[in-house]
């Protein structure tokens, strides 16, 4: 960490980093954003940035993470009730929303984003992360069959499908920006007719 820095300031610049990091990287992009704009902004030199994170990459992917882990404890704190479909149709819509809504989430899957940070991160912090979002999926699942829920398709498959229809989200403008809410609808409300069984 620089000289100079206490464990307080540490911690307030780094806090300051991720806060305009939110707001350039949700303004400009990644790759428009500067390692100089972001600590003008915060008040440092451009070399103490390094002491802090290694690239701006890992600094937007660790936004992106508090982004994914807020979208989860949502998730996670929702109850089926005494009508799991219609309750499991609207958590998936609630998901999709959240991540359709979010700056980060929306850029993380651009290609040419992706591609950039698959160069700059390195490769265990990007299959650590992938992990986390099957890890996060398992208990999720869990979750509901403790809550009497039953599934025609084991716990892998669930996850596997969730995770497709979490992939689809950012294919809009291929699907078509029209037709895109009334497939998501179509699919969400066929995904869970098909994967909970009646009664």
């Amino acid at each position: 960490m620089p000289k100079g820095f206490n464990n307080h300031e540490k911690s307030v610049i780094k806090e300051a980093l991720i806060e305009h990091g939110k707001t350039l990287f949700r303004l400009y992009g990644l790759q428009k954003t500067s390692v100089q704009d972001l600590t003008k902004k915060v008040g440092i030199a451009a070399g103490s940035f390094y002491k802090f994170y290694h690239s701006k990459e890992e600094l937007y992917f660790e936004i992106i993470e508090k982004e994914e882990e807020q979208i989860k404890e949502v998730l996670l704190s929702l109850e089926l009730g005494d009508a799991p479909k219609q309750a499991m149709k609207n958590i998936l819509f609630k998901m999709i929303h959240s991540i359709e809504k979010s700056p980060f989430m929306q850029q993380l899957y651009l290609v040419e984003n992706m591609e950039v940070l698959m160069r700059k991160l390195p490769p265990e912090k990007l299959e650590d992360h992938f992990k986390k979002d099957t890890d996060f999926l398992s208990p999720l699942i869990h979750k509901w069959q403790d809550q009497g829920v039953e599934f025609t398709e084991p716990p892998e498959i669930i996850a596997s499908i969730l995770r497709s229809l979490v992939l689809l989200s950012f294919q809009k403008e291929k699907i078509g920006e029209s037709e895109y809410p009334k497939t998501m609808e179509f699919l969400i409300h066929t995904t869970v007719e098909g994967l909970i069984k009646e009664g």
